[in-house]
């Protein structure tokens, strides 16, 4: 067994095939007390041999079994470690997961490092930051007695890339050669971390999946969802007492009491935010800007970036029972022009219409779906597609090394056909083709075995320093598609740039 010193204590970790892995190592203190509220504290030190062989528990968020999410604690602020075998110094990745900020952890089986970390000579580590409320909480004006800084979650990302630099060489890891990659979320937080000051000087490249720069909120935004969830909570006393008092669970139901909310998503109003209220604040501080806005100035120029999307994101969310509040197929194949208008007016109420024109031109429904994949692929593109482009283009145009990819892959899962949606590429990143969860968001065999080993090696590529073999943004516009053909190919038509530049205009002039 694998046994390392660190500034904390003496760890051992899990000897596997090919390398060590080191579970639940604390990169904070708990988050517990009146640290709940409070920026992540330093690790406490411990006496004696660690043995790293436990998960720790994920951040308190509701029950999903479908997740594998069992045990949840405020004591979750730790990290897992996959090591290779052999002499370093190894490059490493360090991964953020996905969840909406409401939801996820570091330790689901989707994210085992373990293969990545072996064939790519890397060093892999997932980090668990806080969510929801208790992640991205506003408190300032509600409960000013806490002193809670604020962007909890976003400054648990940048403890766990300070204690990277601190302790990494223990482990065989280059401090030198960090390289931030996650989903969903997790893509959302690299995104942030660019344009996050303290995190910058923490790592070296950056790799966005199905992720935005502009997925944060104005303090006012931020205290209004949050004072709904403060008048839920139970018992006497002030806000700040309650706070105190409250149980995780007690949070995470009066946390119900903001999800129906709408906000102003990236501080613009033409695209209002549903049930994912809670996320990073403009504090003008710790994030002083929108993130594509300051990385459109400069702020990230010097650190290279793959970023892309899959082709479909929407139609797991529409589509799959798990995820769509458990319409059938049947029910949601019977909706018509009515419903798909309904739907455009709500995601996009100043341009809803040229919007439903395009999409239902341009827009084959499969009929095996129905007429929403027209909603579905307004959605994918208001959602993932084109702050992806938007992302892009902000870091190229501000003198930025930027690539960019599309996953088309498609899958049947959840019996419906999902196309090339939300989650694809997870699996294909990890190289976890052929696990339970990774053959529902794959299909498993060997198509999707020959795919993972391609993009797993991008990946790793990348992490070492090395560029990836399609033209960059910057001399064509074009993103390498990953699935049935790997080619090159814009993300958007003419047409529909034209559309969204208005409903997301570029920034830095672009």
């Amino acid at each position: 067994m694998q046994e390392v010193e660190i500034a904390t204590g003496r760890l051992a970790g899990i000897p596997g095939e090919g390398v060590t892995e080191f579970r639940g190592v604390p990169f904070a203190a708990p988050a517990t007390g009146r640290n709940r509220f409070r920026a992540p504290q330093p690790p406490e030190s411990w006496t004696g041999l660690y043995r790293a062989e436990q998960y720790a528990p994920a951040a308190p968020q509701e029950r999903n079994p479908l997740m594998g999410i069992e045990q949840r604690d405020s004591d979750c602020l730790a990290l897992n470690l996959w090591v290779p075998e052999g002499e370093g110094p190894f490059p490493v990745m360090l991964w953020f997961h996905g969840g909406g900020y409401l939801s996820g952890s570091p330790s689901q089986l989707l994210y085992n490092g373990a293969r990545l970390a072996k064939q790519q000579r890397v060093v892999v580590i997932n980090a668990a930051y806080r969510l929801g409320f208790q992640g991205y909480g506003w408190l300032a004006g509600l409960a000013p007695e806490l002193e809670s800084e604020g962007n909890l979650g976003l400054r648990d990302q940048v403890a766990a890339l300070e204690w990277v630099r601190d302790n990494i060489a223990a482990f065989g890891g280059d401090p030198e050669q960090v390289t931030i990659f996650g989903e969903s979320a997790g893509g959302f937080s690299v995104a942030t971390l660019l344009a996050t000051p303290a995190a910058r000087p923490l790592f070296h490249r950056a790799i966005c999946q199905s992720g935005a720069g502009d997925m944060v909120l104005a303090p006012e935004e931020a205290e209004r969802v949050s004072a709904l969830v403060v008048d839920a909570l139970p018992g006497p006393g002030s806000n700040a007492e309650r706070l105190l008092a409250a149980t995780d669970g007690e949070l995470i139901r009066a946390q119900r009491a903001a999800l129906k909310q709408v906000v102003r998503r990236g501080l613009r109003g033409t695209t209002p935010q549903f049930a994912m209220v809670f996320m990073p604040v403009v504090d003008g501080d710790f994030l002083p800007d929108v993130p594509v806005d300051a990385i459109a100035r400069g702020c990230a120029r010097g650190r290279p970036l793959l970023a892309g999307a899959c082709r479909d994101e929407w139609n797991l969310f529409q589509y799959a029972p798990p995820f769509n509040g458990g319409a059938s197929l049947e029910r949601l194949r019977a909706l018509g022009e009515d419903e798909l208008e309904k739907r455009f007016r709500r995601a996009l109420p100043e341009h809803w219409q040229p919007a439903l024109e395009l999409y239902r031109a341009s827009v084959t429904p499969d009929p095996r779906r129905g007429i929403l994949d027209i909603f579905c692929a307004m959605e994918s593109d208001r959602l993932f597609r084109m702050p992806t482009q938007r992302l892009l283009q902000a870091h190229s145009g501000a003198g930025g090394t930027a690539w960019g990819f599309q996953f088309t892959h498609e899958i049947d899962a959840f019996g419906v056909p999902l196309g090339a949606c939300h989650v694809v590429d997870v699996p294909l990143v990890f190289d976890m083709v052929d696990s339970p969860v990774g053959q529902l968001f794959t299909g498993g065999g060997e198509p999707a075995a020959a795919l993972a080993r391609q993009v797993s090696d991008v990946w790793g590529a990348f992490a070492r320093g090395e560029a990836p073999q399609w033209p960059d943004w910057s001399r064509s516009a074009q993103v390498q598609c990953f699935g049935p053909e790997i080619h090159c190919e814009p993300l958007f038509s003419a047409q529909s740039e034209q559309l969204w530049r208005e409903i997301i205009p570029p920034s830095g002039g672009q």
